[in-house]
């Protein structure tokens, strides 16, 4: 499942409770879930930020620096065409591929990804806090030679934000994605923090 495809699920699923599905397929929107958070087994975000801390453009996430340190030069964002608002980083090297979406319409966060994404997945890892918040690491390959990862932070018990990792050539099948992406999850933490003063 690669990042377009977890937006879609996300995006959607949140809404199932309340939507219906017209004959074209095509579901109708509805309000956020009612449910109380979390729920479906995903931890509480303890110490969340503010509710527009993810409210800005994704591609200024990660500052030049960490595009250098993830991906060998600062190679400029392009704005993603999923649902939500998305950007996507490819190094014209090594082709590595960093996908960030925020997940910012309250569409109930890691409680989202534990049922309807973890279902999907051969791999669906709950990791360390990153910098204090809840993160699944999630793939449809079951092992570490997987060749994308995708890393689900949960800023709220609503928001949630996601980074998608394939790593460039010289690593791609030799290394394991999932602490990639978390690396990554790690810098955007790091920007999304000092966006909020803390």
């Amino acid at each position: 499942m690669n990042l377009r495809t977890t937006v879609a699920v996300l995006g959607v699923a949140v809404l199932a409770a309340g939507c219906s599905t017209p004959k074209d397929g095509t579901a109708t929107t509805s309000p956020p879930s009612t449910q109380s958070l979390p729920y479906g087994g995903a931890p509480k975000v303890e110490n969340p930020l503010p509710d527009d801390v993810l409210s800005g453009d994704p591609c200024q996430a990660l500052t030049p620096q960490q595009l250098t340190d993830q991906l060998g030069s600062a190679v400029p964002g392009k704005p993603d065409t999923s649902p939500v608002r998305a950007c996507e980083w490819i190094s014209p090297g090594t082709h590595g591929f960093i996908g960030l979406s925020f997940f910012d319409k309250n569409n109930d966060g890691l409680s989202n990804v534990y049922v309807n994404v973890r279902p999907q997945m051969k791999r669906f890892d709950a990791l360390q806090p990153i910098q204090g918040f809840p993160a699944v690491a999630y793939s449809t390959q079951p092992g570490p030679n997987s060749p994308t990862c995708d890393v689900n932070v949960g800023v709220t018990d609503r928001l949630s934000f996601a980074v998608e990792v394939t790593p460039g050539s010289s690593k791609y099948g030799n290394v394991d994605p999932c602490p990639l992406a978390a690396d990554v999850a790690n810098d955007v933490i790091t920007t999304l923090k000092r966006k909020s003063g803390r």
